[in-house]
């Protein structure tokens, strides 16, 4: 296809590009909708004052949203029309100020006034119970305002490169933005894994690298759309002259005819809105002076292999406009809960006694496992909790630990509630990635299913088993993940869930290597996990 290195014909397809990635509708329908809520709590519980304050707030939000639609529409229908290239240019960069005015409404700390209005609600109140959602979707957002700002920078000069580190990069980039993308799009059934990441120096567009970057990430995730559970590992290795970044996922995978497709240039952009994400992976990949590869197998998912030149020995300093130019801002990071909003966790784990992660309003639906084992019905809690689901399409959460003489140490629950999208870090935030955590939700016969996913982390999971550094290997670390699943299908079946109710392992080749029917797509009963032998049963 055309390169488009200069001219309106480049400009034309910079716009698309950014159109493409900026994924914002969604968003966009979630802010309005939590402050929706949020009117009609203030109405409910008789706050008229702030009620008619927030209610114009809400009005100004609907007024530049309709505005924004109304953009997206123009240059949509543009494009696909085969308008002049001048027009589609105007109509994109309107949508695209839209979007900006919008962002700036939404994140400027003089509007919404959530923050005041929530302290005169209950702790019950639908509003209050979904802040932490609404708060990973302004997170996002902020993380869009900054790449439309990168975006315009780069129009001005378009030439305009930089050394950094691919580590740091992927790392901040993931943390800021990526991971909230990943939990809020997959509605928390995919895990966004950052494994070996090892220091390189690469010579580029920074803000183009990390586009590039979360295109790979958006693919896998909508790679693993139709699943009940998925990872996305992502790494990034040298390899002689090349630093190797690769995005894998456990999803459809691809035909050969399909990767060929991705490989291949197209054409011409001129009539297209969507699929255009590759293009650009691929027109970056080029100007980075890098490599792609793609292996795929349908059914067992897709790696995808940047290989890109690095500056051998080359170490960068502290760079203090890093944080500025690069980051978000240190209150859009993480979205920790406010103490105000009920919302606080703690763990407790000692060697003498079982924990709970529970946050006090959660409490009258998390099980302490404190005191005699035998009397906790962990599997039917769990089935009870899946029944009283009052969400649209119902479930429960939970995280679950045995210790290797049959003790539960750790069980926490909580159904899926209409406004409030749970997800393990907020059932128990300290340890969530050392325990096995799990949902039950309806397959697609209205049947309950079990997924379950095994500790990913190694070092948090010695740390909560209390294993001696001298002892710690992947080998042990394995065995005793495999050895826990087992106990803990044993323990749910003894505890009054059915032995027969089916189960998807997310990760099942990496602890249970030599148990095919568990490896692939289709479930298993819960009485084949607990039919096998522990290693200590291994003559």
């Amino acid at each position: 296809m055309p390169d488009y290195k200069e001219g309106i014909k480049k400009d034309v397809a910079e716009i698309k590009f950014l159109v493409h990635d900026l994924r914002v509708e969604g968003f966009f329908n979630e802010i309005l909708h939590y402050h929706v809520t949020l009117n009609t709590d203030l109405e409910i519980y008789n706050i008229e004052q702030a009620q008619v304050l927030h209610a114009a707030d809400v009005q100004e939000l609907k007024s530049k949203l309709g505005v924004a639609r109304k953009a997206f529409q123009d240059y949509s229908n543009a494009v696909k029309s085969f308008s002049p290239d001048q027009t589609i240019l105007l109509l994109g960069r309107r949508y695209i100020d839209a979007i900006h005015e919008t962002l700036h409404l939404i994140l400027s700390p003089l509007w919404g006034r959530s923050d005041q209005v929530l302290s005169f609600l209950p702790k019950e109140a639908r509003s209050v119970r979904s802040r932490r959602h609404y708060r990973n979707c302004i997170s996002w957002l902020y993380g869009v305002h900054l790449r439309i700002s990168a975006f315009r920078q780069e129009s001005n000069d378009p030439n305009a490169k930089e050394e950094f580190d691919i580590a740091e990069d992927v790392r901040d980039f993931t943390q800021d933005v990526v991971y909230g993308y990943v939990i809020e799009k997959s509605e928390a059934r995919v895990e966004l894994q950052l494994e070996r990441i090892e220091s390189a120096v690469i010579v580029g567009r920074r803000p183009r690298f990390r586009r590039m970057y979360f295109n790979l990430v958006m693919n896998a995730v909508d790679a693993m759309s139709g699943r009940k559970a998925g990872v996305v590992h992502v790494s990034s290795i040298i390899e002689g002259d090349r630093v190797a970044l690769r995005v894998r996922d456990d999803g459809v995978g691809m035909s050969p005819g399909k990767i060929q497709q991705l490989l291949t240039d197209r054409q011409t952009l001129d009539g297209e809105v969507h699929s255009l994400g590759f293009v650009f992976v691929r027109q970056t990949i080029a100007e980075f002076g890098g490599e792609l590869a793609i292996e795929s197998e349908i059914g067992k998912g897709t790696t995808i292999t940047l290989r890109l030149p690095y500056l051998k020995d080359k170490v960068l300093p502290p760079d203090p406009s890093y944080q500025k130019m690069h980051r978000l801002p240190e209150k859009y990071r993480s979205m920790p809960a406010e103490p105000d909003t009920a919302r606080t966790s703690s763990v407790d784990v000692t060697p003498a006694a079982t924990a709970v992660a529970a946050a006090p309003a959660l409490s009258q639906e998390l099980a302490s496992s404190k005191g005699n084992d035998e009397e906790r019905a962990y599997g039917k809690l769990l089935f009870d909790a899946y029944q009283k689901s009052r969400a649209q399409f119902p479930g429960c959460i939970f995280a679950i630990a045995i210790t290797e003489d049959d003790r539960v140490e750790m069980f926490a629950h909580k159904p899926y509630e209409r406004e409030w999208n749970i997800s393990h870090e907020d059932l128990s935030p300290m340890y969530f990635q050392a325990t096995y955590r799990g949902r039950m939700e309806e397959d697609e016969l209205k049947r309950p299913i079990v997924i379950l996913k095994p500790s990913q982390s190694v070092g948090d999971y010695f740390d909560f088993k209390e294993v001696p550094e001298a002892d710690r290997d992947i080998e042990r670390f394995k065995r005793m993940v495999r050895d826990e699943g087992i106990r803990i299908a044993r323990k749910l079946i003894a505890t009054g869930l059915d032995p027969h109710i089916s189960v998807h392992l997310s990760g099942a080749p990496r602890f249970f290597a030599t148990s095919p029917e568990f490896h692939g797509t289709e479930p298993f009963p819960l009485d084949l996990l607990a039919r096998q032998k522990l290693s200590s049963e291994v003559s």
